[in-house]
């Protein structure tokens, strides 16, 4: 039985990448395009996604991988297709991090407040959501008040609450 991820690639990476024979540069941004779909839900946790939050999700994508300008269009695509498909977060966070460091999954947590926060609105559903993909990647309650007080410090924010 093909992974969560495979299954994954097949349905949704391979509707909107062009060059479906390149299926070598499709594997290589899969993670990009995984942390992308964790930055997405936090975007739209709030019912309120704005230019701004995608704009950030696309600079944390450029930021942490080697995805050209050129397949940024690409990449959001199958972000947007996967939010669409409203995925199963434990399944999913399950798959992609069975190989992450404890460095890595707390950048991620990083990088999902940073799209909570570039609204300049931290609201309680974003920081539950973040909570549970935090605990769902395995990463230890002081590690996500760490990365909370971090980012907003970063953006900020009042970081007393």
């Amino acid at each position: 039985m093909a992974g969560f991820l495979d299954q994954f690639r097949k349905k949704v990476i391979s509707s909107v990448w062009k060059d479906k024979a390149d299926e070598t540069k499709v594997k290589d941004i899969d993670d990009k395009i995984a942390l992308g779909v964790l930055l997405w839900v936090i975007a739209e946790t709030d019912e309120t996604f704005l230019p701004e939050e995608e704009e950030k999700i696309k600079e944390v994508l450029i930021a942490q991988s080697n995805i050209s300008n050129e397949d940024i269009p690409t990449v959001l695509a199958s972000i947007k297709e996967a939010a669409r498909e409203r995925i199963d977060l434990y399944r999913f966070t399950h798959e992609i991090s069975k190989d992450l460091s404890c460095d890595i999954k707390i950048s991620i947590i990083e990088n999902l407040f940073r799209v909570a926060c570039v609204d300049k609105d931290l609201d309680n559903n974003e920081i539950e959501t973040i909570r549970k993909i935090s605990g769902l990647l395995m990463v230890v309650h002081k590690d996500f008040i760490s990365a909370k007080i971090k980012i907003k410090k970063e953006f900020g924010f009042d970081t007393a609450d």
